[in-house]
């Protein structure tokens, strides 16, 4: 009985920390959102964090005008529909730098040990025209998260320049926890 009772015990501390949200983006605006989405883990501490590499032929991980996607883990952004389709994730890890790397979104270092422990966290961008200007830049995320990267992080932002609102929150639904990630027209 004791050895049931810990290895349940043992499995809720595994499961409360590990990846249980999808995460759900919707870029409402004429601009493109290019920058770096982040994901880190949730519990304060020496962690590791990763972000998402350039998607689709994009030369920095872009979230085009108009989008709306989602991805239902960190292991599956792969399997977006194009251009969405994110194929790999750059680690940092400060406790031991052998792991710092980037890896195929389906590697099991990101299916097994990031999924584990990371949460989505935030989004830096710039809001771009479609001759490449910036228009405004942001920093929207999960601040309990991100901040345990290093990462001061907005739930929901206004442009300085542009007016243009972002916001990022998490809701949970009966089969489970969805990360949103909003830009409004």
């Amino acid at each position: 009985m004791k050895k049931t009772a810990a290895l349940l015990l043992g499995l809720t501390g595994i499961l409360s920390s590990a990846q249980t949200s999808s995460f759900v983006f919707n870029n409402y605006n004429t601009y493109d959102a290019v920058g770096r989405l982040m994901t880190c883990s949730p519990t304060p501490g020496l962690i590791k964090y990763m972000y998402a590499s350039p998607n689709g032929n994009f030369g920095s991980y872009t979230m085009p005008a108009g989008i709306s996607s989602s991805y239902a883990s960190f292991g599956t952004t792969g399997l977006a529909p194009f251009p969405m389709n994110m194929m790999q994730w750059n680690v940092t890890d400060p406790s031991n730098t052998n792991n710092n790397a980037s890896y195929p979104y389906n590697h099991n270092f990101i299916t097994s040990t990031m999924s584990a422990i990371n949460e989505w966290a935030s989004f830096h961008f710039t809001l771009r025209d479609s001759s490449g200007n910036a228009i405004d830049s942001y920093l929207v995320g999960d601040p309990a998260i991100a901040i345990n990267a290093g990462v001061t992080a907005n739930a929901y932002q206004i442009g300085a320049n542009s007016g243009i609102e972002s916001e990022w929150f998490t809701i949970t639904t009966s089969t489970g926890k969805v990360t949103y990630f909003n830009i409004y027209p």
